[in-house]
């Protein structure tokens, strides 16, 4: 019973900190904390399985391994199918802050792998391109959320995103981003993003073991699943960034 009731003095504590970060925060505060919070690590290793579902509810499986590296040059990540044989060393290769270029690889707004993920939705929040409003708060599955608005600096951002608008769901509790929801000019909802099956990392941080990609226009679908996941230089060596070419 002892024991009990430190952990929920810790819990307490904990929360009443979170509480005090985020009470009365503007949409840019919430942001800049939960991404300060939910950072990647310099080093990012995955095994991935990919579930794509067309129109027809016909699945097909591709296997693909990523690679993200962050230093004071910039950050840096690949993706590369694994299988079907076919497929195998197509890869998807974008840098941020790299040899003086703010990015650079694919666009954007291009397909990913044949899926209805775009590379913007994989590629990690760039707070520094949106303006982030509040937009009031919601539950959903019973859980307390803050929603963003989150507004393209400029127009030629939005036509290279791949959308007008973005509402951006953080939990009250711990900021984890449980769900994106993209809208076109006219205000209309086309896809949603959800991150599912969250887990602590060896840091303790949440990470989601499952990404939902879904247009709600033509009911395609692609679930990313993390089938293993590794923080460490020894996986993620920076000469396999050398003179990697994109092969789409």
């Amino acid at each position: 019973m002892r024991h009990l009731f430190s952990f929920l003095l810790m819990f307490c504590a904990l929360t009443g900190a979170a509480h005090a970060i985020t009470s009365g925060a503007d949409g840019q505060q919430l942001m800049d904390e939960a991404l300060r919070r939910y950072a990647p690590p310099a080093h990012v290793y995955e095994e991935q399985a990919w579930i794509v579902t067309d129109r027809q509810g016909q699945p097909t499986v591709r296997t693909v391994r990523y690679f993200a590296l962050s230093d004071a040059a910039g950050s840096r990540c690949i993706w590369t199918i694994e299988t079907p044989t076919e497929a195998r060393g197509a890869n998807v290769r974008v840098d941020h802050e790299v040899r003086g270029a703010t990015r650079h690889g694919a666009a954007a707004s291009s397909a990913i792998f044949g899926s209805n993920f775009l590379v913007a939705d994989l590629e990690g929040e760039r707070a520094g391109q949106f303006r982030y409003e509040r937009d009031g708060d919601m539950v959903i599955d019973r859980v307390p959320h803050f929603v963003l608005k989150a507004i393209a600096g400029d127009a030629a951002l939005a036509q290279l995103a791949g959308y007008h608008e973005r509402r951006i769901y953080l939990r009250k509790d711990n900021l984890f981003i449980s769900r994106i929801d993209f809208r076109d000019r006219e205000g209309r909802q086309i896809r949603r993003q959800t991150f599912r099956d969250p887990a602590p990392d060896d840091a303790g941080v949440w990470r989601a073991n499952m990404v939902l990609m879904e247009d709600l226009r033509s009911g395609e679908r692609s679930l990313l699943k993390i089938e293993r996941r590794v923080h460490s230089a020894d996986y993620v060596p920076m000469a396999m960034f050398a003179g990697s070419q994109e092969k789409p």
